[in-house]
């Protein structure tokens, strides 16, 4: 991992373990932990649970990514993005440290709306996982991984092309939901949706365009 990027990632767990210890003596025994369609709390937890479950749910998911990596055939691949995946990587922590902080704000009775700040945090992480999905090279972990892009390094590159500005299209469609708390939901989940489906269709509408039947069986090189 890069860096600057391990720093932030770091800082974003210690972070919010010193967050949970700090409000700690504050919370109320039952902290919001689930949220409706409409931003309304409809789920609780423990104080325990919602003090310090999402700090350590921060702490294995920036370990497994950070992992994974190390273990793909295609490792190699990935060193040709590694700085872009671990922009993501911190930047997914720091969602995930925005989300708590809010949580946590909540349950201290500050009056904010979780809705807008999923809108803006997700938003923003679509933009970067795009930004990181135009530039992935082919591996089995990170990116669209169909079965034709998969077996094919150019079907790989054009639909992560596309999937690239989807991702950022739907980013920025997904931030409009600070504008509409409400409705949050629907910018937020179908533009992703769409963009996903549609790179798929895609991978397999280009593969069967670019792939001769006689070429279909068998690996592709192992060059990204």
């Amino acid at each position: 991992m890069q860096r600057a990027a391990r720093y932030v990632v770091i800082g974003a767990i210690i972070a919010a373990f010193a967050i949970g210890i700090a409000a700690w003596p504050h919370l109320p025994e039952q902290v919001p932990s689930h949220w409706n369609a409409a931003g309304q709390v409809d789920g609780y937890s423990g104080r325990a649970v919602g003090a310090f479950l999402l700090p350590a749910i921060m702490a294995g998911l920036g370990a497994l990514l950070w992992f994974l990596p190390r273990i793909d055939p295609l490792k190699k691949n990935i060193e040709k993005f590694r700085a872009e995946y671990d922009v993501f990587i911190a930047v997914f922590e720091l969602y995930f440290l925005m989300l708590y902080v809010v949580t946590i704000l909540i349950a201290l009775g500050v009056a904010l709306s979780m809705n807008v700040a999923i809108s803006l945090g997700m938003g923003l992480l679509y933009i970067d996982i795009g930004w990181m999905v135009g530039r992935a090279r082919r591996n089995f972990f990170i990116g669209i991984r169909t079965p034709w892009t998969l077996m094919n390094d150019e079907v790989w590159k054009k639909t992560h092309a596309l999937g690239s500005k989807l991702f950022i299209a739907a980013g920025v469609i997904a931030m409009l939901g600070v504008f509409f708390p409400d409705q949050a939901i629907w910018f937020i989940v179908v533009p992703s949706l769409a963009a996903a489906f549609a790179t798929v269709v895609y991978s397999y509408v280009l593969y069967q365009r670019l792939v001769p039947p006689n070429g279909a069986i068998g690996p592709p090189p192992a060059s990204g």
